[in-house]
């Protein structure tokens, strides 16, 4: 299946020590061949890394070694799905290649960590996403995500970075189709997200 030229990354892989629901050398096996898929197939990958940062970035580092050389120039090796670590672990990822994905808990009043890594990454690596139906915007808390509501996410990191919204929705929207290689479709004249 991966093989088939619809499938544009390999995700969401990673580790959850978290809920643990299978024994963590099992994740982080199942974790690297995982990886040796994405690479087989040259795709980009989508992490989900809960409660296991250190582990997740370490297995990442050897495989950002790996492939340097393997995967298209230029294009982000994947992105840090839902991202919950901080700003240097962020910074790290970035300088692996990776993508730092901000999902609606930046809009939670408690969400001090999160908003630090919206404020302090490159534009350029940051991406914007939903994690429908959960992740909520803090406006719609309790209710099921939609794609719809990352409008609401993008416009606070741009009041959050003191930027045009348009300027946060252009920038995430293509280093998305950058990661995904998406070729985008220009707006109709007058269109607004």
């Amino acid at each position: 299946m991966a093989a088939n030229p619809r499938v544009l990354a390999i995700g969401e892989i990673g580790l959850d020590f978290y809920r643990n629901l299978s024994p963590p050398d099992r994740q982080c096996q199942a974790f690297r061949e995982q990886l040796d898929m994405a690479l087989s197939v040259r795709l980009p990958v989508v992490i989900h890394a809960r409660d296991a940062d250190e582990e997740t970035f370490d297995i990442l580092s050897v495989y950002a070694e790996r492939v340097k050389d393997e995967c298209p120039p230029n294009r982000p090796l994947g992105v840090m799905h839902c991202f919950a670590g901080d700003l240097a672990l962020a910074l790290r990822y970035i300088k692996l290649g990776f993508l730092i994905s901000i999902a609606g808990t930046v809009t939670y009043p408690n969400a001090h960590r999160t908003r630090a890594v919206a404020h302090g990454l490159p534009l350029a690596s940051v991406v914007i996403e939903t994690d429908a139906p959960y992740l909520t915007p803090q406006s719609r808390r309790g209710q099921r995500n939609e794609p719809a509501y990352v409008v609401e996410t993008a416009r606070f990191i741009a009041d959050l970075r003191n930027e045009r919204f348009e300027r946060i929705a252009e920038s995430t929207s293509a280093n998305a189709a950058h990661l995904f290689a998406i070729d985008r479709v220009s707006e109709p004249a007058g269109a607004r997200p």
